[in-house]
């Protein structure tokens, strides 16, 4: 089966680790696979990225040829005129309209690409301007389409119920978010959204790593620096540690953003420059040699839900701890007690950094519970989290959603 793929960015760049991961599997699993990233930079940052380089069309957003041809079709092809009439009755926002609008010279130069392709599925990552593409180019050729939707593309709303009306259908990576979507949607589109969950390569049970014995314990925040993480709680939750008494661990915050200023004073102010470093992003294959080499005790994600509302989905940095039976503690946040719940991980209260504490010092003192966590944790990841398994399920929608 041939199918394309649109995203952000993937191949290039350092986000969107999971979507990298996905299409790889679809590889694995003998899908002829077009990339197209909407934004493609020049730089490949995931040494994984570079099996995909062949696959990609790199385009920019817009370019002399791109505005001639669309130019050029626009005029002579009425449909286009339909499609941005349908933008301008379905974008809720002048600024969502022009998000929108910037994509379609893009999407009209592309179309008649995969055409001449014989593309037969076209699969998009997020409901924002990347599905406005798929549906675009689908609207031109006739080439069903679907789109997975995360969290804040859900509550951005960019024309979703057009889209999921017009989509083969719409995959949701939570039930959370599958229920917000029929908030917008409605209830009448439940035939067409599922819940279907994003997946991490599985290593071998092998990996699995005894408990360390070093002297000191290492917990690790993979996590860009963002608010809706919630860095600053893990951070106090270490001075609530330090003033338990316990000083035999080292915090790794793994990743950058805009909070990072803000996070290294808080750092400084409650003087744990010995106990909490920031890292800085690591290229995903790095992160994942870190954990198989057991070179990480527990992985952390204080996540909080935003004054702005935006929240979390189910952290993928989640799920590959727990691949490798490394015990797992976030908030009830999002849809991660999806993935947490049962005894799987630890779930504590957002913004509670005594809760955090309790549970660190629970994890770091007892070296049982730590251990038979990290095995449910494993096993959790394996049946429901399987990359694998999962991207066979998305490819036998994708072949069912054909015309």
């Amino acid at each position: 089966m041939k199918v394309a793929y649109i995203t952000a960015h993937t191949p290039y760049g350092p986000g969107e680790t999971f979507v990298l991961e996905e299409m790889l599997a679809m590889v694995g699993l003998g899908v002829n696979l077009v990339v197209i990233p909407r934004n493609p930079l020049k730089t490949v940052f995931h040494k994984e990225a570079q099996r995909l380089l062949d696959n990609t069309l790199w385009l920019p957003l817009l370019n002399t040829e791109i505005v001639l041809t669309f130019l050029k079709e626009f005029f002579l092809r009425p449909r286009i005129w339909q499609v941005v009439w349908s933008m301008l009755c379905h974008s809720r926002s002048p600024k969502i309209l022009i998000k929108n609008l910037a994509v379609l010279p893009k999407s009209v130069f592309i179309a008649s690409k995969l055409m001449r392709e014989k593309v037969e599925h076209i699969h998009a990552h997020w409901g924002s301007t990347t599905s406005t593409m798929a549906w675009i180019v689908s609207e031109l050729t006739g080439i069903p389409w679907s789109m997975t939707l995360h969290r804040w593309d859900i509550a951005e709303n960019n024309m979703l119920r057009l889209k999921v009306e017009r989509a083969a259908f719409v995959r949701c990576i939570s039930q959370d978010g599958h229920r917000e979507v029929l908030q917008i949607v409605g209830d009448g589109y439940s035939d067409k959204v599922k819940v279907l969950y994003m997946g991490v390569r599985m290593p071998d049970s092998s990996f699995l790593q005894p408990l360390s014995q070093r002297s000191h314990f290492v917990v690790a925040c993979p996590a860009n620096l963002v608010p809706k993480k919630g860095h600053k709680f893990l951070i106090e939750a270490c001075k609530l540690l330090r003033e338990k008494g316990i000083h035999n661990f080292h915090c790794l915050i793994i990743g950058d953003g805009p909070l990072e200023a803000e996070i290294r004073q808080q750092i400084a102010e409650l003087g744990l420059e010995a106990f909490v470093k920031l890292v800085g992003r690591l290229p995903h294959e790095e992160l994942l040699e870190m954990y198989k080499k057991g070179e990480v005790d527990t992985v952390v994600l204080p996540s909080i839900v935003t004054e702005g509302g935006e929240k979390e989905g189910i952290p993928v940095a989640l799920m590959e701890a727990m691949a490798y039976g490394i015990p797992v503690i976030s908030t009830e946040t999002g849809g991660i007690p999806e993935l947490i719940g049962d005894g799987a991980g630890i779930v504590v209260k957002e913004k509670d950094a005594q809760q955090l504490a309790d549970a660190l010092e629970k994890i770091i003192k007892d070296a049982e519970f730590r251990r038979e966590m990290g095995e449910k944790g494993y096993h959790k990841v394996y049946e429901e989290f399987n990359l694998r398994k999962n991207a066979e399920a998305l490819l036998k929608m994708m072949a069912g959603g054909m015309r």
